[in-house]
């Protein structure tokens, strides 16, 4: 598996309002709810498929926004890495993704420490308000239209994990892990990651993956102690003097 093979996952599991198809980009609306749902994408599967007409078009389309033109590029899109930084893009969040096998780490928690439910309860939506998962980034969830659920833990007799899982064909992607900061580091958030693949396999899933930030280095070893393995990065190329969401 490969970066780019996961993309699609992201886009179902974690879309975007809606798309347009400008040149050899898909563009978004600017939305508040972050970057990974506002950023333009290369279109095609190879990444040479683009010339400076499409990436003015593009440009063109988000400004008419009212915004900073904002891209996504694979760690494998390397021309399109030259081309927007030769244009004056500054990078940003570097962004790893990681895989392993449902049958690896799939796992029933201890009694009354992780459930799966949808919706979500009003506690997780509290828990992820608290994290800074806002009602913009709850919308992202409640518009996915693949198979979805949320994942709610609780350590030492309270609340206090929130977390949405997706799948597409055989890949689950999970999203906005959060465990309250007086809880972390009790097994919580591990204990979640057991019933997310379990969850995905238990709906027909082979494969569970996560998006972290390479800056996350708590999540990174968390994610590498039980057994991910990264397939790529991603990061966001945005014009000169805009604001990152």
């Amino acid at each position: 598996m490969k970066i780019a093979d996961l993309r699609p996952v992201i886009n179902r599991t974690w879309p975007p309002a809606r798309t347009s198809r400008i040149g050899a980009f898909i563009v978004a609306p600017n939305d508040p709810g972050g970057n990974r749902v506002s950023a333009a994408q290369l279109a095609g599967d190879h990444e040479e498929d683009f010339g400076a007409e499409d990436i003015d078009a593009a440009e063109a389309a988000m400004q008419a926004q009212g915004r900073a033109p904002l891209f996504s590029v694979l760690d494998t899109q390397t021309a399109l890495d030259a081309a927007l930084q030769a244009r004056g893009y500054i990078t940003r969040d570097h962004t790893v993704a990681m895989v392993i096998k449902c049958a690896a780490l799939a796992a029933t928690p201890p009694p009354v420490t992780a459930f799966e439910i949808w919706p979500p309860l009003a506690i997780q939506t509290e828990l992820w308000d608290a994290c800074g998962i806002d009602a913009a980034r709850r919308r992202i969830m409640d518009r996915a239209d693949c198979k979805k659920t949320s994942l709610f833990g609780r350590i030492t007799d309270r609340p206090a994990g929130a977390a949405y899982i997706g799948i597409l064909h055989d890949n689950a992607m999970l999203h906005a892990l959060e465990v309250a900061p007086i809880t972390r580091r009790k097994g919580l958030a591990a204990h979640m990651m057991r019933l997310a693949a379990k969850w995905a396999a238990d709906n027909g899933a082979e494969w569970l993956s996560i998006l972290v930030t390479r800056q996350n280095t708590a999540a990174l070893e968390l994610y590498t102690s039980l057994g991910m393995k990264p397939v790529g990065t991603y990061h966001y190329q945005e014009k000169e003097g805009g604001t990152a969401q």
